[in-house]
């Protein structure tokens, strides 16, 4: 059957849209540019897919584009899993698929900087001819390639190098290695005021926009913790720490500028000081986050009001869990998307990040990615069950749901609790947790996770990687088990002896998984943790 491409701007009223119409003779594409007649042989290709095995496809007349003119996921490559260049392109090829047209890398340190190779080893962190090579395989995608890379919060690794610690607000007093992912994450704040500290952000810029070749940016500047609360407390106390906080977004503002490019920046701050959203600032784009039941969605209309280019950033709620709260991540990323279709945001920028290690896998995540990309290009699509049918058929290849109703019956308790960070922590501290949540019978609560284990068990990557966390969600919850028996019984010898066993078998298929996907950086940090994990187990049962 001939296809008839076109492309005609005054046919559409969307640069993205395309109209698609399907006769028994011929199939006829019109898009509003390059990208918009690529995103309809997206959905040629998916109706393609949906009548294998039929004599034809469907006639079909379809006119359509999307809700908001940027769909975006930024994925972080910094918290422990940096992923080989064969996963990003992996990546691109499925967003492309779903049709989003910006990818972000989150890097903190996580990219090989040619001014300070100490920062990071090829092993640790991108480079930058494996950027210039996903760069260009994005390009051919019709997708954005974007840095993000943290100041001046954020930058816990390079300021803990012995010769960066006196840029920061509050120093380090120990090395990166030993600290722990709470403090990791938490991260030092750049000095602000130290023309040093000028100096070494210029050079980090300047080794990334060389390898980047997007016109936007993203400078982050989220969660200054210390900002204003070490060195510089006393020079604050009259001006705050606002002025300080904006003149270095603007610095970085203007040194990007002169390389032709215009700049992202998160919101938290921000909000704080709107006085201080000069004009040179409202040229950049706001990133309006949020991620749970604290997320102020409506503060989406603050920014647009002011005229500034706002992006709505829900997340997929993954980290630091070892499943993907599900329920939790839909309700965030739809609430978001309707917020800002109402307030007239520009974009949605999806956030898959990976706190305390990055255990979560990156299948668990696709279900949040993939509901991102379909309410980004649509605010209005269909969620819950009818999401998870289109979902089941037309991402994983499966006739029917069932495995995706496991999955979130297993996410249950990662709603309530952040899964990981219980698994990880003493057994001591996980009973004295207010989060802990309350437990039905163990045959009953593993229920659902074996179930899911059993069902996702077979097919391929993503799958084994489900299955995994299946698995690990029932043995977190024979580990909350036995931090609720800590406060009232002794526990069985028998059941610890078992979950030990168990957490040594998936330990090493997790290592397997790990490996299969991304650098070794970071990967025995969680080898560690699950050794750790078992012998403090073993030592409260004792005492």
């Amino acid at each position: 059957m001939p296809i008839r491409v076109i492309v005609d701007r005054s046919l559409l009223s969307h640069v993205d849209g395309y109209q698609l119409t399907i006769t028994p003779g011929a199939v006829t594409l019109v898009g509003g540019s390059p990208s918009g007649c690529f995103h309809g042989l997206q959905t040629l290709t998916q109706l393609a897919q949906l009548a294998a095995g039929r004599a034809r496809l469907p006639c079909v007349a379809i006119t359509d584009e999307p809700s908001f003119a940027t769909r975006g996921l930024l994925h972080d490559v910094s918290r422990g899993k940096v992923p080989t260049l064969a996963t990003l392109k992996g990546i691109v090829d499925r967003l492309a698929q779903l049709k989003a047209n910006q990818l972000q890398l989150y890097i903190e340190h996580a990219f090989v900087f040619e001014f300070d190779p100490e920062i990071c080893g090829p092993e640790d962190g991108l480079t930058p001819d494996e950027v210039r090579e996903l760069d260009h395989y994005c390009c051919d995608r019709f997708i954005d390639l974007v840095p993000a890379v943290g100041t001046p919060g954020h930058m816990g690794r390079i300021l803990s190098i012995p010769k960066y610690r006196h840029l920061a607000e509050i120093e380090a007093t120990k090395p990166w290695l030993t600290m722990t992912w709470p403090e990791r994450a938490r991260g030092f704040t750049l000095d602000c005021m130290n023309p040093e500290a000028h100096a070494l952000v210029q050079r980090m810029w300047s080794d990334v926009l060389d390898a980047f070749s997007s016109p936007a940016v993203n400078i982050c500047g989220d969660e200054p913790w210390d900002l204003g609360k070490g060195k510089n407390r006393e020079a604050f106390t009259t001006t705050g720490s606002g002025v300080a906080y904006v003149e270095h977004l603007r610095r970085i503002q203007r040194f990007c500028s002169t390389r032709g490019r215009s700049v992202m920046f998160w919101s938290d701050v921000l909000r704080n000081y709107p006085q201080l959203l000069d004009e040179e600032l409202r040229k950049g784009t706001v990133l309006h986050w949020g991620y749970d039941n604290r997320a102020d969605y409506e503060a989406t209309g603050l920014f647009t009001k002011t005229g500034m280019k706002t992006f709505v950033c829900p997340g997929t709620s993954g980290w630091k869990r070892i499943l993907n709260a599900m329920d939790l991540a839909e309700l965030n990323i739809a609430t978001f998307a309707a917020a800002g279709k109402r307030h007239g945001a520009a974009g949605l920028l999806n956030t898959d990040w990976g706190d305390h290690g990055h255990f979560n896998a990156l299948a668990c995540s696709w279900h949040g990615i993939a509901l991102g990309t379909a309410l980004a290009w649509d605010a209005d699509h269909a969620t819950g069950s009818a999401f998870d049918a289109n979902f089941a058929r037309g991402f994983c290849g499966l006739s029917d749901s069932e495995g995706l109703r496991l999955l979130r019956l297993t996410s249950r308790h990662a709603a309530q609790c952040e899964t990981w960070r219980l698994f990880w922590m003493p057994l001591a501290e996980v009973a004295k947790d207010p989060s802990l949540p309350d437990l039905p019978t163990r045959s009953e609560s593993t229920h659902y996770a074996d179930l899911a284990a059993q069902w996702w068990r077979q097919q391929n990557q993503d799958s084994a990687e489900l299955a995994l966390a299946c698995r690990f969600s029932a043995l977190c919850d024979e580990k909350l088990r036995f931090a609720h028996a800590l406060r009232d019984s002794p526990i069985e010898p028998l059941a610890i002896h078992d979950w030990a066993a168990g957490v040594e078998a998936a330990g090493r298929q997790f290592a397997e998984l790990w490996q299969a996907r991304n650098k070794p950086s970071g990967l025995q940090d969680i080898l560690t943790a699950l050794a750790a994990a078992i012998e403090d187990v073993r030592i409260a049962w004792r005492s």
